[in-house]
């Protein structure tokens, strides 16, 4: 089928699609409804439709954010709400947006996209691959064990972020992980988007010697969502700068062992939280979350890399964005990393697995060994290092 893409204009259209989409029940839809008037109306959030004539087709938002990748900050088209009409599945109406979203961001200067995917071997046809992963706990407070505290902390308990705790948060997001910076639109979101099954959200700073060094933020409610559905205590960010900041943070969750029997936190992978408890968690398991796609490879030249000097062809295959589609030579030097067109390469992969080696969760030597990248008579084992991706904000 033949579509045209074009920004959604009916506030109305785009909300019923999503709501039949994800099973949105009416008290989500009053709330989601508000905060959607806010969406067609701000420059960084892009509600992007495929059209049929006058009929939508499918739908996606496009948000203009902000990442840490490898050790820069660079621009990133975020997908969300990716979503299709049911006249319209297996139509390709999702796949003709998502091959359009490439040439928007693009043109906005974003170098990379991350999503949340329904379905993992449709993404990475589309050039998107395996990015980052969460560590997800359960355990009760009263089993939280810590050390005398020497170091005052002081605690201080909010509804809405105050300018320190934003200014922390995207202080600590600008230099840890791949960790997405939060925008206006975010924090505003946190402290209005409530719905009936929420009893608080709040945000919880911790300071020493009259400075910001931690933060966690909460969501107290009942879970509908979930297989275990009812009421839940969720910790959805848990930063700190330091361990005296670390321990007073637990110790205000151990405070909560008279009302609070399990605690469900979001944590980065490599959370070491077993010193902190007296008994094994109830749940701990590593989650996979976004899948990340390089956008356009020359948006990425001065990116900071810790690696060595290096140099290496490589010959790219991107159907679905011709810009990407040929052989470039990858230079890491001085710290930087550039992609430089080239006449000559040693390896042969997809995008997907570029964007995958480039985000830092692989690398070459393993997508070499799974049969994802091909090698040439003249690799010598060029190589980038990994890192561990982690970011944490939800879109």
């Amino acid at each position: 089928m033949m579509f045209e893409c074009r920004r959604i204009s009916s506030q109305k259209d785009y909300l019923e699609l999503m709501k039949f989409s994800f099973g949105i029940p009416e008290n989500w839809m009053k709330v989601a409804s508000k905060h959607a008037g806010e969406i067609f109306n701000n420059d960084l959030r892009d509600p992007f439709g495929a059209y049929d004539g006058s009929t939508l087709a499918a739908e996606y938002l496009l948000l203009s954010l902000k990442m840490r990748l490898r050790d820069s900050v660079v621009a990133m088209g975020g997908i969300g709400n990716v979503c299709t009409s049911p006249l319209y599945r297996g139509k390709g109406a999702v796949k003709f947006l998502l091959k359009r979203s490439l040439e928007t961001m693009r043109e906005k200067g974003q170098a990379v996209s991350l999503l949340y995917p329904f379905s993992r071997s449709f993404y990475r046809k589309l050039g998107w691959e395996e990015f980052d992963t969460m560590l997800r706990a359960q355990f009760s407070p009263g089993s939280i064990d810590l050390p005398d505290q020497k170091v005052e902390v002081t605690i201080e308990e909010m509804e809405d972020a105050d300018g320190e705790i934003r200014e922390f948060y995207n202080d600590y997001a600008s230099s840890h992980y791949s960790m997405i910076l939060r925008d206006e639109e975010m924090w505003k979101s946190d402290f209005e988007f409530r719905t009936d099954n929420d009893v608080s959200k709040k945000f919880v700073k911790f300071k020493r010697e009259g400075k910001t060094t931690g933060m966690l933020r909460y969501v107290f409610l009942y879970d509908n969502f979930d297989k275990d559905s009812g009421l839940k205590f969720v910790v959805t960010i848990f930063l700190a700068d330091d361990a005296a900041t670390k321990h007073a943070m637990f110790r205000f969750l151990k405070g909560l062992s008279l009302q609070i029997d399990q605690i469900h936190a979001f944590l980065p992978p490599d959370f070491l939280l077993w010193p902190y408890l007296k008994e094994r968690p109830s749940e701990i398991k590593i989650v996979p979350r976004t899948m990340i796609r390089i956008v356009d490879l020359q948006l990425l030249n001065g990116l900071r890399i810790d690696a060595p000097d290096m140099r290496v062809g490589i010959k790219i295959d991107d159907s679905q964005a011709s810009w990407n589609d040929g052989v470039f030579e990858l230079c890491v030097e001085n710290g930087e990393l550039s992609f430089l067109p080239s006449d000559s390469f040693d390896l042969e992969c997809e995008i997907a697995t570029l964007s995958s080696v480039v985000g830092g969760s692989t690398d070459f030597k393993e997508m070499i060994e799974f049969g994802r990248v091909k090698v040439s008579g003249g690799y010598k084992g060029q190589d980038l290092p990994k890192s561990l991706p982690f970011a944490l904000q939800h879109f």
